[in-house]
Protein backbone atom coordinates (compact mmCIF):
# COMPACT_ATOMS: atom_id res chain seq x y z
CA UNK A 1 0.00 0.00 0.00
CA UNK A 2 1.24 3.38 -0.94
CA UNK A 3 1.58 6.71 1.77
CA UNK A 4 -1.21 7.90 -0.98
CA UNK A 5 -3.69 5.47 -0.13
CA UNK A 6 -2.20 4.91 3.84
CA UNK A 7 -2.89 8.97 4.08
CA UNK A 8 -6.58 8.30 2.68
CA UNK A 9 -7.65 5.11 4.91
CA UNK A 10 -5.88 6.93 7.41
CA UNK A 11 -8.69 9.96 7.06
CA UNK A 12 -11.33 8.02 6.45
CA UNK A 13 -10.54 5.98 9.38
CA UNK A 14 -10.43 9.36 11.87
CA UNK A 15 -13.72 10.62 10.29
CA UNK A 16 -15.87 7.69 10.66
CA UNK A 17 -14.12 6.91 13.92
CA UNK A 18 -14.73 10.60 15.32
CA UNK A 19 -18.62 10.66 14.17
CA UNK A 20 -19.31 7.56 15.99
CA UNK A 21 -17.88 8.63 19.34
CA UNK A 22 -19.62 11.94 18.62
CA UNK A 23 -23.18 10.30 19.23
CA UNK A 24 -22.66 8.22 22.64
CA UNK A 25 -23.74 10.82 25.54
CA UNK A 26 -20.96 13.17 27.31
CA UNK A 27 -21.45 11.80 30.16
CA UNK A 28 -19.87 8.63 29.92
CA UNK A 29 -16.30 10.35 28.76
CA UNK A 30 -17.01 12.53 32.07
CA UNK A 31 -17.63 9.33 34.31
CA UNK A 32 -13.84 8.38 32.89
CA UNK A 33 -11.89 11.72 33.51
CA UNK A 34 -11.02 10.79 36.99
CA UNK A 35 -9.89 7.60 35.68
CA UNK A 36 -7.54 9.00 32.86
CA UNK A 37 -6.04 11.36 34.95
CA UNK A 38 -5.28 8.82 38.15
CA UNK A 39 -3.13 6.88 35.13
CA UNK A 40 -0.50 9.51 34.77
CA UNK A 41 1.56 7.93 37.34
CA UNK A 42 2.19 4.72 35.27
CA UNK A 43 4.02 7.61 33.23
CA UNK A 44 7.28 9.41 33.63
CA UNK A 45 6.52 12.36 36.36
CA UNK A 46 9.23 13.97 35.00
CA UNK A 47 7.72 14.05 31.45
CA UNK A 48 4.41 14.82 32.40
CA UNK A 49 5.15 17.96 34.27
CA UNK A 50 7.41 19.05 31.61
CA UNK A 51 4.78 18.65 28.79
CA UNK A 52 2.41 20.00 30.77
CA UNK A 53 4.39 23.23 31.87
CA UNK A 54 5.12 23.60 28.51
CA UNK A 55 2.25 23.45 26.44
CA UNK A 56 0.09 25.80 29.12
CA UNK A 57 2.59 28.63 30.45
CA UNK A 58 0.45 31.12 31.63
CA UNK A 59 1.14 31.61 35.77
CA UNK A 60 -1.72 33.47 36.66
CA UNK A 61 -5.57 33.14 37.05
CA UNK A 62 -7.21 35.46 33.37
CA UNK A 63 -10.82 34.78 32.51
CA UNK A 64 -11.72 35.92 29.43
CA UNK A 65 -14.97 37.97 28.54
CA UNK A 66 -15.62 35.84 24.68
CA UNK A 67 -15.62 32.29 26.13
CA UNK A 68 -17.73 29.71 24.36
CA UNK A 69 -19.42 27.08 26.48
CA UNK A 70 -18.02 23.71 26.23
CA UNK A 71 -21.83 22.22 25.15
CA UNK A 72 -22.07 25.78 22.57
CA UNK A 73 -18.99 24.45 20.52
CA UNK A 74 -20.82 23.39 17.34
CA UNK A 75 -19.07 22.07 14.47
CA UNK A 76 -17.77 24.64 11.49
CA UNK A 77 -18.31 24.46 7.97
CA UNK A 78 -14.60 24.30 7.74
CA UNK A 79 -12.49 22.77 10.02
CA UNK A 80 -14.02 19.82 11.19
CA UNK A 81 -10.90 18.45 11.47
CA UNK A 82 -9.99 21.14 14.81
CA UNK A 83 -13.32 20.88 15.72
CA UNK A 84 -13.28 16.90 16.23
CA UNK A 85 -10.03 16.98 18.18
CA UNK A 86 -11.06 19.51 20.52
CA UNK A 87 -14.40 17.71 21.21
CA UNK A 88 -12.62 14.57 21.86
CA UNK A 89 -10.71 16.31 24.91
CA UNK A 90 -13.63 19.08 26.04
CA UNK A 91 -16.18 16.20 26.17
CA UNK A 92 -14.43 15.35 29.45
CA UNK A 93 -15.43 18.18 31.04
CA UNK A 94 -18.28 20.06 32.62
CA UNK A 95 -20.69 21.03 29.55
CA UNK A 96 -21.10 24.74 31.14
CA UNK A 97 -17.16 25.08 31.40
CA UNK A 98 -16.20 28.06 29.24
CA UNK A 99 -13.26 27.69 26.74
CA UNK A 100 -11.86 30.19 24.16
CA UNK A 101 -9.88 28.28 21.31
CA UNK A 102 -8.69 29.25 17.83
CA UNK A 103 -8.60 27.24 14.96
CA UNK A 104 -6.07 27.12 12.03
CA UNK A 105 -2.63 28.39 11.54
CA UNK A 106 -1.85 30.49 14.39
CA UNK A 107 1.16 33.07 14.65
CA UNK A 108 0.61 35.45 17.13
CA UNK A 109 -0.09 35.01 20.64
CA UNK A 110 -3.81 35.44 21.86
CA UNK A 111 -4.77 38.14 24.14
CA UNK A 112 -6.82 35.53 26.54
CA UNK A 113 -5.86 32.20 27.51
CA UNK A 114 -6.59 30.33 24.33
CA UNK A 115 -6.45 26.50 22.82
CA UNK A 116 -4.90 26.79 19.68
CA UNK A 117 -2.91 24.31 17.27
CA UNK A 118 -0.10 26.52 16.74
CA UNK A 119 2.02 29.77 18.39
CA UNK A 120 5.08 31.55 18.29
CA UNK A 121 8.38 29.73 20.03
CA UNK A 122 8.78 33.14 22.01
CA UNK A 123 5.65 35.35 24.07
CA UNK A 124 3.52 32.82 23.84
CA UNK A 125 2.05 32.62 27.81
CA UNK A 126 -1.68 33.07 26.27
CA UNK A 127 -1.43 30.20 23.48
CA UNK A 128 -2.06 26.85 25.10
CA UNK A 129 -1.23 23.91 22.77
CA UNK A 130 -3.32 21.00 22.44
CA UNK A 131 -2.90 18.23 19.72
CA UNK A 132 -5.64 20.26 17.09
CA UNK A 133 -5.38 18.97 13.03
CA UNK A 134 -3.78 15.85 13.94
CA UNK A 135 -4.58 13.55 11.13
CA UNK A 136 -2.21 16.06 8.91
CA UNK A 137 0.24 16.98 11.12
CA UNK A 138 0.86 13.71 13.24
CA UNK A 139 2.19 11.17 10.35
CA UNK A 140 4.91 9.05 11.48
CA UNK A 141 6.65 6.67 9.45
CA UNK A 142 8.66 3.29 9.32
CA UNK A 143 11.67 3.84 6.93
CA UNK A 144 12.94 0.56 5.36
CA UNK A 145 16.05 2.08 3.95
CA UNK A 146 19.29 2.74 5.99
CA UNK A 147 20.79 6.05 5.87
CA UNK A 148 23.75 4.78 4.26
CA UNK A 149 22.10 3.49 1.29
CA UNK A 150 19.93 6.66 0.63
CA UNK A 151 21.34 9.06 -2.21
CA UNK A 152 23.56 12.28 -1.32
CA UNK A 153 21.48 15.17 -1.71
CA UNK A 154 19.32 16.91 -0.01
CA UNK A 155 15.86 17.02 -1.63
CA UNK A 156 12.40 19.50 -0.55
CA UNK A 157 9.18 19.57 -2.10
CA UNK A 158 6.26 22.29 -1.01
CA UNK A 159 4.65 24.77 -2.04
CA UNK A 160 6.15 28.85 -2.12
CA UNK A 161 3.93 31.00 -0.53
CA UNK A 162 6.05 32.57 1.55
CA UNK A 163 9.96 34.54 0.79
CA UNK A 164 11.72 31.93 2.78
CA UNK A 165 10.32 29.03 0.77
CA UNK A 166 11.10 31.02 -2.60
CA UNK A 167 14.45 31.91 -1.51
CA UNK A 168 14.98 28.49 -0.76
CA UNK A 169 14.02 27.49 -4.28
CA UNK A 170 15.54 30.23 -6.34
CA UNK A 171 19.10 29.04 -4.94
CA UNK A 172 19.29 25.62 -4.92
CA UNK A 173 16.76 24.48 -7.48
CA UNK A 174 19.75 23.74 -10.23
CA UNK A 175 22.42 22.76 -7.39
CA UNK A 176 23.97 19.00 -8.59
CA UNK A 177 23.72 18.23 -4.44
CA UNK A 178 19.90 19.26 -4.33
CA UNK A 179 16.60 17.83 -5.53
CA UNK A 180 14.71 21.08 -4.85
CA UNK A 181 11.51 22.08 -6.25
CA UNK A 182 8.20 23.81 -6.18
CA UNK A 183 4.94 22.07 -6.28
CA UNK A 184 2.11 24.32 -7.67
CA UNK A 185 -1.17 24.71 -6.40
CA UNK A 186 -4.27 23.99 -8.29
CA UNK A 187 -5.17 27.78 -8.02
CA UNK A 188 -1.68 28.61 -10.10
CA UNK A 189 -1.58 25.73 -12.42
CA UNK A 190 -5.12 23.76 -12.47
CA UNK A 191 -4.09 21.45 -15.24
CA UNK A 192 -0.81 20.26 -14.19
CA UNK A 193 -0.88 21.29 -10.72
CA UNK A 194 1.17 17.82 -9.43
CA UNK A 195 4.33 19.24 -11.73
CA UNK A 196 7.59 18.31 -9.50
CA UNK A 197 5.15 16.43 -6.91
CA UNK A 198 7.26 13.72 -4.56
CA UNK A 199 5.36 11.51 -2.65
CA UNK A 200 7.13 10.41 1.08
CA UNK A 201 7.96 7.14 0.07
CA UNK A 202 10.19 9.14 -3.08
CA UNK A 203 11.59 11.50 -0.64
CA UNK A 204 13.24 8.98 1.75
CA UNK A 205 15.70 7.49 -1.18
CA UNK A 206 17.41 10.82 0.22
CA UNK A 207 20.00 11.03 3.29
CA UNK A 208 18.64 14.79 3.91
CA UNK A 209 14.96 15.96 3.63
CA UNK A 210 14.43 19.89 4.30
CA UNK A 211 11.59 21.14 6.83
CA UNK A 212 11.09 24.53 5.89
CA UNK A 213 8.32 26.82 7.88
CA UNK A 214 5.08 27.58 5.83
CA UNK A 215 2.11 29.80 6.93
CA UNK A 216 3.33 28.53 10.87
CA UNK A 217 5.00 24.83 11.16
CA UNK A 218 6.62 22.39 8.27
CA UNK A 219 4.12 19.70 8.18
CA UNK A 220 6.57 17.06 6.91
CA UNK A 221 9.12 17.66 10.35
CA UNK A 222 6.96 14.69 11.96
CA UNK A 223 7.89 12.40 9.37
CA UNK A 224 11.10 13.37 8.83
CA UNK A 225 12.08 12.53 12.78
CA UNK A 226 10.74 9.31 12.86
CA UNK A 227 12.48 8.38 9.18
CA UNK A 228 16.39 7.22 8.34
CA UNK A 229 17.31 10.87 6.71
CA UNK A 230 18.46 13.41 8.29
CA UNK A 231 16.62 16.50 9.06
CA UNK A 232 17.64 19.76 7.96
CA UNK A 233 16.31 22.94 8.71
CA UNK A 234 16.88 26.64 10.42
CA UNK A 235 15.59 27.09 14.31
CA UNK A 236 12.04 27.00 14.38
CA UNK A 237 9.77 29.64 14.68
CA UNK A 238 6.28 28.35 15.48
CA UNK A 239 5.71 25.24 17.48
CA UNK A 240 2.69 23.06 18.11
CA UNK A 241 1.73 20.07 20.24
CA UNK A 242 5.56 18.44 18.92
CA UNK A 243 7.26 21.08 20.64
CA UNK A 244 9.73 22.20 18.15
CA UNK A 245 10.94 25.04 20.45
CA UNK A 246 12.15 22.53 23.13
CA UNK A 247 14.67 20.48 19.64
CA UNK A 248 18.44 20.92 20.19
CA UNK A 249 19.98 22.20 16.64
CA UNK A 250 22.52 19.64 15.85
CA UNK A 251 20.84 16.89 18.61
CA UNK A 252 17.45 16.42 17.05
CA UNK A 253 18.16 17.70 13.47
CA UNK A 254 20.47 19.60 11.33
CA UNK A 255 20.95 22.88 12.16
CA UNK A 256 21.55 25.38 8.90
CA UNK A 257 20.97 29.63 8.40
CA UNK A 258 18.08 30.92 7.59
CA UNK A 259 19.26 31.88 4.43
CA UNK A 260 20.42 28.45 3.80
CA UNK A 261 24.13 29.69 3.21
CA UNK A 262 25.59 26.55 5.15
CA UNK A 263 23.19 23.84 3.38
CA UNK A 264 25.89 22.51 0.99
CA UNK A 265 28.46 23.11 3.69
CA UNK A 266 26.56 20.88 6.13
CA UNK A 267 25.49 18.29 3.27
CA UNK A 268 29.41 17.75 2.52
CA UNK A 269 30.00 17.60 6.21
CA UNK A 270 27.66 14.49 6.99
CA UNK A 271 28.56 12.95 4.23
CA UNK A 272 31.78 12.30 5.47
CA UNK A 273 30.86 12.10 9.18
CA UNK A 274 27.93 8.85 8.74
CA UNK A 275 28.63 8.35 12.53
CA UNK A 276 27.21 11.90 13.42
CA UNK A 277 24.44 11.48 11.42
CA UNK A 278 23.26 8.34 13.21
CA UNK A 279 23.22 9.60 16.36
CA UNK A 280 21.26 12.38 15.40
CA UNK A 281 19.10 10.29 13.90
CA UNK A 282 19.08 8.25 17.27
CA UNK A 283 18.01 11.41 19.29
CA UNK A 284 15.32 12.36 16.58
CA UNK A 285 13.53 8.95 17.21
CA UNK A 286 14.25 9.13 20.66
CA UNK A 287 12.34 12.59 20.57
CA UNK A 288 9.37 11.12 18.24
CA UNK A 289 8.78 8.37 20.63
CA UNK A 290 7.31 9.84 23.36
CA UNK A 291 4.50 11.12 21.15
CA UNK A 292 3.67 7.48 19.96
CA UNK A 293 2.19 6.86 23.10
CA UNK A 294 -1.54 7.05 22.89
CA UNK A 295 -2.62 6.80 26.27
CA UNK A 296 0.04 9.62 27.33
CA UNK A 297 -0.82 11.69 25.16
CA UNK A 298 -5.03 11.24 26.18
CA UNK A 299 -4.04 12.10 29.72
CA UNK A 300 -1.52 14.60 29.11
CA UNK A 301 -4.33 16.37 26.55
CA UNK A 302 -6.51 16.37 29.79
CA UNK A 303 -4.20 17.70 31.94
CA UNK A 304 -3.53 20.61 29.57
CA UNK A 305 -8.22 21.17 29.37
CA UNK A 306 -7.76 20.60 33.23
CA UNK A 307 -5.02 23.21 33.89
CA UNK A 308 -6.61 25.70 31.80
CA UNK A 309 -10.20 25.17 33.93
CA UNK A 310 -8.10 26.06 37.13
CA UNK A 311 -6.07 29.25 35.83
CA UNK A 312 -9.28 30.49 34.26
CA UNK A 313 -11.16 30.27 37.38
CA UNK A 314 -13.81 27.17 36.44
CA UNK A 315 -12.22 24.73 38.66
CA UNK A 316 -10.26 24.10 42.05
Amino acid sequence: MNWLHKIKRNKTFFYASNFINSLLPNYLYRRKLNYWLSKKSNYSKKTIQERLAYYAQFSKQQTSPVSSKIIDIKKPVKGNVYYFDLIKTTRYFKPTYKIDYAFGDITENQKFPTIVKSRPVQNNGNSVLLKLNSIRHYKFIKDPIPFSKKKNEAVWRGRVHKENRRLLVDKFKNHPLCNIEEIFSPRKRPHDWNVNYMSIEDQLQYKYILSVEGVDVATNLKWILSSNSLCFMPTPKFETWFMEGKLIPNHHYVHINDDYSDLIEKVNYYMSHENEALIILKNAKSWVAQFQNKKQERILSLLVLEKYFKNTGQSS
